[in-house]
């Protein structure tokens, strides 16, 4: 899904390169909603200055922690991603690494991920959170951005697997807050100051879906996407945002503090 090439994703996301849900404020565009995100993610580190990103994306995140003052590190599965970051952020290039989450070491004063659980698979869930857990110093503070399917939704939508992770993430799994809550817990990750913000997301895949019918039409999209992928691929835009708007599933901030 990520490796399907940055020129793709340059043609319909916003300059900063951020593949998750914006804040809207009033007159907010696209990306002025997501540099906001990404000052809401770096507001609740508190001003740490030893920070691990788990799922780095492009690098926006990890480039406004570093101009913070932060020493950050960030990992990525993904050679497209990790090289565009690495290409547009070359005075902090070494701080882009490649590895999985499961294999970190090392103690830091805050931990972020946005975005990023929803595609481990829940088998995995218990992981991440021993990850943050041995990961950060106590006192420490992990700030997450997630998506969660409604509680009473989440043992329907579990049993069997949906478009999305038919055709777009194979063995992903939208989170189910309770669990997460309980798992965090388990580890002496204190849960505060959650923020709801589902119809943002709405918006924001409403802004990527007209961006992306614009490439489209303008022939702007990389070749090798044919008109089955464009239908596809704008039905999975669709999708979701029929899902935060009917209220199905929701997307969250939240501070884990630990103990």
């Amino acid at each position: 899904h990520y490796d399907l090439g940055n020129d793709f994703y340059v043609a319909w996301l916003d300059p900063t390169m951020t593949y998750s849900s914006a804040m809207f404020g009033a007159g907010d565009d696209l990306e002025a909603a997501q540099r906001r995100k990404i000052a809401g993610i770096a507001a609740r580190l508190d001003g740490a200055r030893d920070v691990l990103e788990i799922g780095c994306g492009w690098g926006s995140l990890a480039a406004t922690l570093a101009a913070d003052g932060a020493h950050v590190t960030a990992i990525s599965l993904s050679d497209e991603q990790l090289a565009w970051a690495r290409a547009h952020h070359p005075d902090m290039a070494g701080s882009f690494v490649k590895a999985d989450y499961r294999d970190m070491i090392g103690r830091y004063d805050g931990i972020a991920s946005v975005e990023m659980v929803e595609a481990v698979g829940r088998e995995y869930w218990p992981a991440f959170f021993d990850c943050i857990a041995r990961c950060l110093r106590p006192g420490g503070r992990a700030a997450l951005q997630f998506i969660a399917m409604r509680d009473d939704l989440f043992d329907a939508y579990a049993r069997s697997a949906d478009f999305i992770q038919t055709y777009i993430f194979p063995g992903g799994l939208l989170i189910r807050e309770s669990e997460f809550r309980r798992l965090a817990a388990e580890r002496g990750l204190e849960w505060a100051d959650q923020a709801d913000f589902g119809l943002d997301y709405a918006e924001t895949l409403k802004a990527w879906r007209d961006n992306f019918d614009r490439a489209a039409e303008e022939g702007s999209l990389p070749a090798g996407f044919d008109q089955r992928f464009i239908r596809l691929w704008r039905f999975y835009l669709m999708y979701c945002e029929g899902g935060f708007r009917g209220g199905g599933i929701t997307v969250s901030q939240v501070t884990l503090v630990k103990e």
